[in-house]
């Protein structure tokens, strides 16, 4: 069965912490101020579980909670980004390889 996009407002957001695909939603900045327009952009997030990771804090999106389960951030991410829907990663094979190349 292949995966479907949850809808954070719908759906709620994962149970368990880990990397998902997300669906993220952002203004557009202009010299440090946002001007209406907002873009989206599939990419991966970390889901974390701040009550036994506290270290993950600082790195939470703007309006999630300081405690429980929370989205995160990277480097580079866009001040004001939302996760808007998520979906797990799921294992995928290595292409096929040429000859002599060892998987690792």
């Amino acid at each position: 069965m292949k995966a479907q996009w949850k809808y954070v407002e719908k759906d709620g957001n994962p149970k368990e912490p880990g990397v998902y695909w997300v669906t993220l939603i952002y203004p557009a900045w202009v010299n440090n101020q946002c001007n209406g327009k907002y873009y989206a952009e599939v990419c991966s997030r970390y889901f974390a579980d701040l009550d036994k990771n506290p270290e993950l804090k600082g790195w939470i999106m703007d309006n999630e909670p300081e405690t429980g389960m929370a989205w995160t951030e990277e480097c580079g991410s866009v001040k004001g980004e939302r996760v808007y829907a998520w979906m797990p990663m799921e294992t995928i094979e290595i292409a096929d390889l040429p000859a002599g190349v060892e998987k690792i």
